[in-house]
């Protein structure tokens, strides 16, 4: 039992230590009336499919990068990107691609770096451990990019319910789940 009171101690560290601008740009954007596209490799690749299942709940259109019914990416669609070292090969060839059709590109990441590349519309840095442990990460008792990929879902989590129209309940969200189970 210490070790899941160790993780939830990392996890409110390093969350409650976003930047509330890069948070609430964030929030900004998912209350857009635009088409949502999500993507990343491994882990966060999972992440991201189940914030865009969320944000689909919530009444948003949402596309995964991959799937066979996803359609072209176009003018004024969103495109979230995770990648917690915001060096992935596939995340950045997606994320130049999706600006050269003039979505809005927005990467979650520990890198401050990749928020800066020029086909990035905008970002939220999570000061999270990635599995390359580089200087100036948290310290984590959790392996490989796990820290990141945790807090990521926190705090997207967290966007979604705060993007939410005034009023909107859970019964309403509850419409959208699948009734194929």
């Amino acid at each position: 039992m210490s070790t899941i009171g160790t993780v939830l101690e990392e996890m409110q560290n390093v969350c409650m230590k976003v930047n509330a601008e890069e948070y609430d740009s964030f929030v900004q954007l998912l209350k857009a009336d635009r088409r949502f596209f999500f993507t990343g490799e491994g882990r966060s690749g999972f992440v991201a499919k189940a914030i865009a299942m969320r944000l689909m709940h919530s009444g948003k259109t949402v596309y995964v990068v991959g799937e066979t019914t996803t359609p072209a990416i176009k003018e004024k669609d969103i495109l979230i990107v995770l990648s917690g070292s915001g060096k992935t090969a596939q995340a950045l060839n997606i994320s130049e691609s999706a600006h050269r059709a003039g979505a809005t590109v927005f990467m979650i990441t520990t890198n401050e770096e990749a928020l800066q590349l020029p086909f990035m519309s905008g970002g939220m840095r999570i000061p999270a451990a990635t599995k390359y442990r580089l200087v100036g990460e948290p310290e984590t008792i959790q392996p490989l990019g796990n820290q990141f990929d945790q807090a990521a879902h926190l705090v997207m989590d967290a966007a979604i319910i705060d993007s939410l129209a005034e009023g909107k309940t859970n019964e309403e969200l509850r419409k959208k789940h699948s009734n194929l189970e």
